[in-house]
């Protein structure tokens, strides 16, 4: 937790973490199992630095002169550069770097150069940082140490920890200058044989099919489902937003510039667990495009480096709430809710929410609503601190029964948060309740069903017969080589009209009633069909020889087998409305036939007749 490990370090390791399993002869498909393993630590080990460096990020979004000012101003920062340079001059991992060098000349630099990067006058005038150490060969290890250094020089002057923080991060944004090191996610996009990600996953085209894909899949994901519960219209805007960023990190125009995405997401509650959901659902819709399976894994490695930028914002309060329930406990809580009072009142309000939520009231309802509500009250009124003991069933007995999801969960934290903010807690307060009731996820949800993200995916983004024979224009030209086909064959010629005006009106009637069953735009009533046919004397056989004319039609079309079977087969259930008027009338006629036929000869008025 104290030491600055980010997501580039913990990456660093799991590429290692590959390159050993690789040389040991690992199979492929366990070292993706072992890094997908090794991932789920990931939190645990960057959380405390993630947690710092954000705070010390907020303090400083409202300005630098606060930070200067704390260092002891210009004085202060040349007592601070001093005694950074005394400890390099003892650290072997460094002091050979510096050998031979002018360390007057450079320290007065540094007075200045550090001046104003910790928020002083911009006064700094000498050659550009990355210009200087142009081919001195630094790496991350040298620039580590040198950080550590200026951790030890700060604490060795008694700085406080949130002044410290604030100077590593500010050191830490000219990493990339002084290592030599593109900057932006798309520096992280590899190229082979000359091609970006982008182009070895088929260009801009295919990256927008993958993220409509995608999008198919959030909505019918209850792991992430929650955070896309929004109008067509706002989605519309967010898919060109994530196709733009990741065009753009993949190695083409940059057009979304990466330092937005933060800002984008920091005050939504995404964890790694709904980010992993992310990856999930974008590895899947790789696959379903037949994307090269290396553009794939370079692909999921530049993304990996937007982790902390998607669920930096839920980390941080969720972790400075649990840090403050830890050493204070909840009574803070019990008492920032009101009290007894006070949680009687958020019950009666959350139950407001709840009961006017389709999403999830039908959990909330029954004879027994007043039991489980004063059940639930007293469990919430103990985790947030009230002196009593709760007398209810434990949490996965009582929602054993029941198939709860990850999206269910958070549309009850969701009003959960609205009914403290009611009551008027502050925003602190709501955090660490948050974080309190998050703890009862997995009991909550015993019953979670793995999700079949490819099936989801599959689902949604399935075009229907309509769209895949072309739309209008394809039925349209579909209708008239049909047409020309069957007045032209023997078996079903007689049934159709050879007047021109009505065979205007009977073509235009096909191709709405064709649009209406192959699941496109039309207002043909399907109802209809059985009566428009019922006085042809339309047989099986001849519903068969049409069938046979449509397949010869979409052959000819070039339609693709699957899409032309899925058509004959949306065809089939209208051939009861097509053919039970002569079926009916030829059964009666049947059934009297088998009476004597001499009863038919009278009424056909015998020989005259």
């Amino acid at each position: 937790y104290n030491m600055n490990i980010t997501d580039y370090h913990f990456d660093a390791m799991l590429d290692l973490f590959g390159q050993a399993l690789t040389e040991l002869g690992v199979h492929p498909d366990a070292i993706k199992d072992i890094a997908a393993a090794t991932g789920k630590i990931r939190k645990d080990i960057t959380t405390g630095c993630t947690v710092r460096m954000e705070l010390a990020k907020k303090n400083m979004e409202k300005g630098k002169d606060g930070l200067f000012k704390r260092l002891g101003g210009q004085e202060g920062i040349v007592v601070f550069i001093d005694r950074l340079y005394d400890l390099i001059a003892v650290d072997n991992r460094l002091k050979a770097k510096f050998a031979g060098k002018d360390i007057k000349k450079m320290k007065e630099a540094q007075y200045v150069y550090m001046t104003e990067l910790l928020g002083g006058p911009k006064v700094y005038k000498g050659t550009d940082i990355a210009e200087i150490h142009k081919g001195v060969g630094l790496t991350d290890y040298e620039f580590d140490c040198f950080l550590g250094n200026m951790e030890k020089a700060m604490t060795g002057l008694g700085m406080e920890d949130e002044t410290v923080d604030e100077v590593i991060i500010s050191a830490e944004e000219i990493r990339a200058a002084l290592l030599g090191r593109a900057t932006g996610i798309a520096a992280h996009a590899k190229v082979v044989d000359g091609k970006s990600v982008l182009e070895r996953l088929g260009g801009d085209m295919n990256v927008e099919a993958i993220v409509e894909m995608m999008y198919g899949g959030f909505r019918g994901d209850p792991r992430v489902k929650y955070f896309y519960e929004f109008s067509k219209e706002k989605l519309e805007g967010w898919k060109l937003k994530m196709t733009q960023f990741l065009v753009g990190a993949f190695g083409g125009p940059v057009t979304y510039a990466d330092n937005k995405l933060r800002l984008a997401h920091y005050k939504f509650n995404i964890t790694d667990y709904h980010f992993d959901a992310f990856l999930e659902n974008f590895f899947v819709s790789c696959e379903l495009m037949e994307s090269e399976s290396t553009a794939v894994s370079d692909a999921a490695e530049v993304l990996g480096h937007v982790r902390k930028d998607i669920t930096s914002g839920c980390t941080v309060r969720l972790e400075v709430a649990r840090k403050r329930v830890e050493s204070a406990g909840t009574d803070g809580l019990f008492d920032a809710v009101g009290g007894a009072d006070g949680l009687k009142l958020f019950m009666e309000k959350l139950y407001e929410h709840i009961c006017k939520d389709q999403r999830i009231q039908h959990y909330f309802s029954g004879s027994k609503l007043d039991a489980v509500k004063a059940a639930q009250g007293q469990y919430l009124s103990v985790i947030f601190g009230a002196p009593i003991q709760y007398t209810g069933r434990p949490l996965d007995r009582v929602h054993a029964v029941m198939s709860i999801s990850d999206f269910e969960f958070d549309c009850f934290l969701e009003h959960a948060q609205a009914a403290l903010r009611d009551v008027g807690a502050d925003s602190n307060s709501i955090d660490e309740a948050i974080v309190i009731m998050e703890t009862a996820r997995r009991d909550v949800l015993i019953n979670r069903k793995p999700h079949d993200v490819r099936k989801t995916q599959e689902a949604a983004s399935a075009k229907t017969v309509y769209e895949r024979l072309g739309g209008e224009s394809g039925i349209t030209n579909f209708v008239e080589q049909m047409y020309a086909k069957a007045t032209a064959d023997v078996r079903t010629k007689s049934f159709f009209e050879k007047n021109k005006a009505k065979v205007s009106v009977h073509k235009k009637q096909l191709v709405s009633f064709l649009t209406k069953l192959f699941g496109g735009p039309s207002s043909y009533e399907l109802s209809d069909v059985r009566a428009a046919h019922y006085t042809l004397n339309l047989s099986d056989y001849h519903f068969d020889c049409l069938l046979d004319i449509f397949s010869a039609v979409f052959k000819e079309m070039g339609v693709k087998p699957k899409d032309m079977q899925d058509a004959i087969a949306a065809l089939q259930p209208i051939r009861a409305d097509v053919t039970t008027g002569y079926t009916v009338r030829m059964e009666m006629a049947r059934k009297n036939v088998e009476k004597g036929k001499d009863q038919l000869f009278k009424r056909l008025g015998n020989s005259e007749g």
